[in-house]
Order: C-alpha cells, then sequence, then structure tokens
C-alpha cells in the first residue's frame, strides 16, 4: 500500500511540473489538459495559481481561445448549411411527387403560373400580392387544396392610399376572402398626390403570405420540373 502511495504521489508531482512547465510556454488550460491527461480543474487551478505570464504569452492564449471560437463558429455555420440544405432538399423530393400527380390538373397548374408571374421571389417566404379580388381568391383556393392549409393559417396585409384610412378595407377583404381579421397585419397606408378617390372599385392590395419556407421552396421546385416539360 505504502509503494502504491508513493508511486501515485511521484506521478501526481511529475503531472504537476509537466503543468507548471507548459503555462510557463504559455499555454491554454485546455491544451496543457491536452497533453497531460485528466486532471481536475481545481487540481489544475492551484498548481498554476503562481504561475505569472508575460504580456506575450497573455495574447497567446487569448488569440489561441479566439481562433477556437471561430473554427467552432464556422463548424456550426457549416452543419446549419448542411442541415438546411438536406431540408429543402427533402421538402423538394415530396414537392416533385406532388407535380407528377397534377401537372394535368387546371387549378394546380394555373396556380403555378400565376404565383410565378405575380408572387414574391426575393424572399424565402410564399408572398402574393394583387388588387383583383379573384385572383386572390384563386391563389387561396390553389393553397388550400394543394398545400392542404386552413383559413385561419393564412396571414393577410393591406396596402393602399392614406386618403382611404377611413374606408374600412380590411372588413371587406377580410369578408370576402374569408381570412379572420385577426390575421390582418396592421395595413401600410402609402401617401398620395389625389385628394378624391378616381376608381371606385379600388379596395386597395391585399398580399397574402403563408408562414415558413416550404411552400416556396415547393413552388421552387413546381417551376423547374414546369420549365423541363415544356422547354
Amino acid at each position: 500500500m505504502y509503494v502504491h502511495t508513493q508511486s501515485s504521489s511521484y506521478m501526481k508531482l511529475e503531472l504537476k511540473q509537466r503543468a507548471i512547465q507548459l503555462r510557463r510556454d504559455g499555454k491554454s488550460y485546455s491544451e496543457i489538459l491536452s497533453v497531460i491527461g485528466p486532471v481536475s480543474k481545481g487540481s489544475l487551478s492551484n498548481w498554476l495559481k503562481p504561475i505569472k505570464l508575460t504580456a506575450d504569452q497573455k495574447n497567446r492564449i487569448l488569440n489561441n481561445i479566439n481562433n477556437g471560437r471561430e473554427i467552432g463558429r464556422q463548424k456550426g455555420g457549416w452543419t446549419n448549411k448542411k442541415k438546411r440544405e438536406e431540408r429543402i432538399q427533402a421538402i423538394q423530393n415530396r414537392a416533385s411527387m406532388v407535380f407528377k400527380k397534377n401537372m394535368r390538373h387546371p387549378l394546380f397548374l394555373g396556380g403555378l403560373l400565376l404565383y410565378l408571374a405575380e408572387g414574391s421571389k426575393k424572399m424565402e417566404r410564399f408572398q402574393f400580392m394583387n388588387s383583383d379580388i379573384n385572383l386572390i381568391k384563386i391563389m387561396l383556393e390553389w393553397i388550400y387544396i394543394f398545400e392542404n392549409l386552413k383559413k385561419n393559417q393564412i396571414h393577410a396585409r393591406l396596402y393602399t392610399h392614406k386618403i382611404y384610412y377611413k374606408k374600412n378595407y380590411e372588413s371587406f377583404w377580410s369578408k370576402n376572402v374569408c381570412i379572420p381579421l385577426k390575421n390582418f397585419s396592421k395595413t401600410i397606408y402609402k401617401p398620395s398626390v389625389h385628394k378624391v378617390k378616381k376608381n371606385p372599385h379600388y379596395k386597395g392590395c391585399l398580399r397574402i403570405e403563408v408562414s415558413g419556407s416550404e411552400l416556396y421552396w415547393k413552388i421552387m421546385k413546381w417551376r423547374d420540373m414546369l420549365y423541363q416539360n415544356l422547354l
């Protein structure tokens, strides 16, 4: 038992001396542990507390820490990018089957072409805006049938001129396209040089939107498949 205890003490002393030397060389705690093996943080801290580092050694340790963080950020960014690409690929694989099933359906093709002509492509999100209530209705029906969404899952925002702010066009659109008013974002009023309404049928432009990016990526896949079939 004595021999074993004495041997352990010698090993611990050797580890301590090695750790001190590495610290004097300007190594960080993590670098020291990677060399000497598993040692409790409490023991390592007690061993190294008396060691005074030079400015150069402190800068080296700080640079290593920052480099390690940068490497970690890069790895994290690459991992997230890979996950995003895999998610989009899975979405578009499912979208491919939907296109093959519905490519000759008039509403499917009509809605797809309508979005490709008038829908937003700047953001990775489904957004469609128009002043024609019938086009809005067609687009909504397309979403309900081929995306299987419910009316309360659609969000809307009205864009109109400031001279119409008392007209309550939000209620008009809500009633006619069956989107609850609670799903409307705050109306955007644009300045206008006109003081009198010139078009009696104008009720502003309504933008409909679906949360998330899944439908957008489906549409991008359907667009590519449509082009392949037509061109």
